[in-house]
């Protein structure tokens, strides 16, 4: 994982401040089910993917459902913006959808590091709206179009390999068509129709 071309990605950094950066991520690793972020609890840390995949869902607790919102892959940023913004907890969890390692940095160590690098700080706020834009893209994929043309917008924003490391059921939940019509949908592409 190139850290410089994951963080340069949303906003132009300094090659000093990622090397300071860089001395304050610490690497943890999770299993696959392990929540990364708990929903309903306040989160202090952001993350970087180094490898694997990362789901981000919610769970509506009174109907026992769970809404999948996005994917993170590696060199992915991640974190609650509930809680690095407001200090509130979570609205979503985050979990490993198989080995993760993660790089990670605790919101003081980042904002302590914000005061001494104004390009950090830029590249924060910047983060935060390149969150929203990330989730507007989800509203426009999945609010347009058939179960089909959703699902082949979705190989193209993310690639057949990828997609190929998702179970159906959360790739279903994103696209919000049925397991069975998605399973439709991989047969009729695999029959070459």
């Amino acid at each position: 994982m190139d850290l410089a071309k994951s963080f340069r990605k949303i906003y132009h950094i300094e090659d000093a401040t990622l090397e300071r950066l860089q001395t304050s991520l610490n690497r943890e690793t999770f299993v696959k089910g392990e929540r990364i972020i708990t929903q309903g609890a306040v989160s202090n840390h952001f993350f970087i993917i180094e490898k694997g995949i990362v789901r981000c869902f919610y769970e509506n607790l009174d109907e026992a459902t769970e809404t999948t919102l996005l994917f993170g892959i590696e060199g992915n940023l991640f974190t609650s913006l509930a809680s690095v913004v407001y200090g509130q907890p979570s609205q979503t969890s985050y979990e490993a959808l198989g080995n993760v390692t993660v790089l990670s940095i605790s919101f003081d160590d980042f904002w302590k590091l914000c005061d001494e690098c104004p390009d950090l700080m830029r590249w924060q706020s910047h983060y935060q709206l390149y969150q929203l834009y990330t989730l507007e893209k989800r509203a426009t994929l999945t609010g347009i179009g058939d179960a089909y043309t959703r699902y082949m917008q979705y190989i193209k924003m993310r690639g057949k390999e990828t997609i190929s490391k998702i179970p159906l059921k959360y790739i279903s939940q994103y696209l919000n068509i049925s397991q069975e019509t998605l399973s439709r949908i991989r047969n009729r592409i695999a029959r070459g129709k």
